[in-house]
């Protein structure tokens, strides 16, 4: 192993895992409750709980003993954050097949639409069976090693914030050079990691790598590694500033043409889209929407969850407004509606840029209420203003940048939203400046994709 572990950290790694086995059981009932409205999470128990057995179903039989990269995309968000990376990843290396891991169904599903020319069954001879999903196993050690075997990756991807413990002891008595790219670290996290220092640190040591949004999440990982009580060694992860990957996700040509049949069968009306709402925030937005006094256009309304989109349209109707889904959505529907009197329902998944191409203003999901706030990168990209509230924490160098910029806006509650989309809607110059600074924010970020490349390449030549 690269690292060694004190006795107190090789203790706390056996408590957590034992903690982990005792928690089996509520597992198990989680998954069965969010089964209830996700049937898919019936599925795949064995990988999570044991993992896949290196003597069957082995991936890439059809090809000559490629290198394998495995990348964990956990759930939608990073799946597609992940996606231009892959892309140009398999046209760059044209020995190359990739591991794709999850740990939801809607992450899975993702793929499955992003990749689907690089899965098994796909027309395209050349591309066909070069990625391969599947669910990553809870973070037990026998099955995090049980996995590794199976897949026999040549080097590993995190996405974001996954810091396994078991995982990564895994991957370092394995000797699979792991990286974190993407890499971010909020003032909270960073607590956090130093809280639980004696389980997360000699995970955070174990990482050959470190590719990291901006130098303030780079600062936080430098903090960790550089603390006093830190594990030895052979050598430090590398770290870097590389950017963020999700300016490099355009919006592709499909969301744009739906976000614009949308529009225009709404017609002229403007158009508010609260994007990624959580933990029924809704109701606080439906009762300022009612209240507000210069209520022109419709709200749209996308849950960032699916299984809470039937209760969202409970909160629609309970506030007096008629809900119009997105799965009822047609031409006709719309024209037939009295759309002062509706709220829209996006309840649909994948869709998220088709959304914030529709629509005039944005309020990112999360961040008036205190939860982080959702990423609000997608929205810049679509040339939309971005309104958020100030619990952005998750997101925070982003929404400094964009206030800077002032391609985004700080409001303190949704009324507050109300009003100041009304003015802006109000100033067809300002409202045209402000979409043309958003594109700019967007396109002035971009590239972090093969930044990340040329990082991961030379991780993986020097673990050679």
């Amino acid at each position: 192993m690269r690292v060694h572990e004190s006795f107190r950290e090789r203790l706390a790694r056996a408590l957590y895992q034992a903690i982990g086995i005792v928690a089996i059981p509520f597992l198990i009932g989680y998954l069965l409750w969010r089964s209830v409205r996700q049937p898919a999470y019936r599925r795949h128990w064995v990988d999570r709980f044991w993992g896949r057995s290196a003597r069957t179903d082995r991936p890439f039989q059809s090809h000559d003993a490629p290198r394998v990269l495995w990348v964990h995309a956990v759930s939608v968000g990073e799946t597609r954050a992940a996606a231009p990376l892959i892309f140009q990843w398999l046209e760059r290396h044209s020995s190359h097949c990739i591991v794709l891991t999850y740990t939801t169904p809607t992450g899975a599903e993702t793929g499955q639409q992003l990749f689907a020319q690089y899965l098994e069954g796909s027309s395209d001879p050349v591309r066909r069976g070069r990625l391969v999903q599947c669910t990553l196993p809870y973070d037990f050690s026998w099955a995090c090693a049980r996995f590794f075997r199976w897949a026999r990756p040549s080097l590993g991807v995190l996405m974001e914030t996954e810091l396994w413990p078991n995982l990564l002891a895994q991957s370092d008595a394995l000797t699979v050079p792991v990286v974190l790219v993407n890499a971010r670290l909020s003032p909270r996290s960073a607590r956090r990691l130093k809280k639980w220092r004696w389980l997360s640190r000699p995970a955070v040591m174990r990482l050959a790598g470190i590719a990291a949004q901006n130098e303030s999440d780079l600062s936080g990982f430098r903090q960790v590694l550089s603390d006093p009580s830190s594990v030895g060694r052979a050598s430090p992860p590398r770290l870097e500033v590389v950017g963020n990957l999700k300016f490099d996700s355009a919006i592709s040509a499909e969301m744009m043409s739906l976000g614009e049949t949308w529009r225009s069968l709404l017609g002229l009306t403007p158009i508010w889209l609260a994007a990624s709402t959580r933990e029924d925030e809704e109701r606080d937005l439906l009762t300022a929407w009612r209240a507000h006094a210069d209520r022109r256009g419709v709200l749209v309304i996308v849950p960032r969850h699916p299984q809470r989109f039937d209760r969202v349209a409970r909160f629609i109707e309970e506030a007096g407004f008629r809900c119009l889904r997105r799965s009822d959505f047609s031409g006709s529907s719309a024209a037939q509606e009295d759309l002062s009197s509706c709220v829209i329902l996006g309840d649909s998944l994948g869709e998220m840029a088709a959304y914030m191409a529709m629509a005039d203003l944005v309020l990112m999901g999360g961040s008036l209420v205190p939860l982080g706030g959702q990423n609000p990168i997608e929205a810049s990209a679509a040339g939309k203003p971005v309104f958020f509230g100030p619990h952005m924490f998750n997101f925070a160098q982003i929404a400094r940048d964009l206030l800077h910029s002032g391609a985004g806006t700080e409001v303190d509650s949704y009324q507050g939203w109300f009003r100041a989309g009304s003015t802006l809607m109000d100033d067809a110059l300002g409202l045209a400046d402000r979409a043309d600074l958003a594109q700019a924010f967007a396109a002035q970020h971009r590239g972090a994709t093969m930044r990340t490349i040329d990082f991961m390449e030379s991780v993986s030549a020097a673990a050679r």
